[in-house]
């Protein structure tokens, strides 16, 4: 936790991992592949066949664009280390002076709920 502007923020890693998901059809959990296996005899003659099934759960698939550019954002705003803030005037004082590239990392972190306010 951080305070910043009088007011004490977290990361919510569970609404990062959320924000950079990508989101499937919940049908479509399961990756089903059916292939037929033939035995066969020295001539040749098909003696028996089987039908072999094999389901594999989808994992964890991420949008890298987003995974980068919420990383590159995270960067901006944990690597903040000026000195001299006066949080007493409150959060959008604080943010006035901050350059532009903070504010915006801030402000879409705070959107994406992944920087909330404790």
């Amino acid at each position: 936790m951080i305070e910043f502007g009088g007011v004490i923020y977290s990361l919510d890693l569970e609404a990062f991992s959320k924000a950079i998901r990508i989101t499937n059809d919940p049908n479509e959990t399961d990756n089903t592949d059916k292939s037929v296996k033939t035995y066969k005899d020295e001539k040749g003659k098909i003696t028996s066949s089987e039908i072999l099934e094999t389901t594999l759960s989808k994992g964890l698939e991420v949008d890298t664009t987003k995974y980068e550019l919420l990383r590159l954002l995270l960067d901006i705003v944990m690597d903040d280390v000026e000195e001299e803030k006066d949080d007493s005037l409150g959060i959008d004082r604080v943010l006035e002076k901050r350059p532009l590239s903070y504010r915006i990392a801030f402000n879409t972190l705070l959107e994406y709920n992944i920087l909330k306010e404790e």
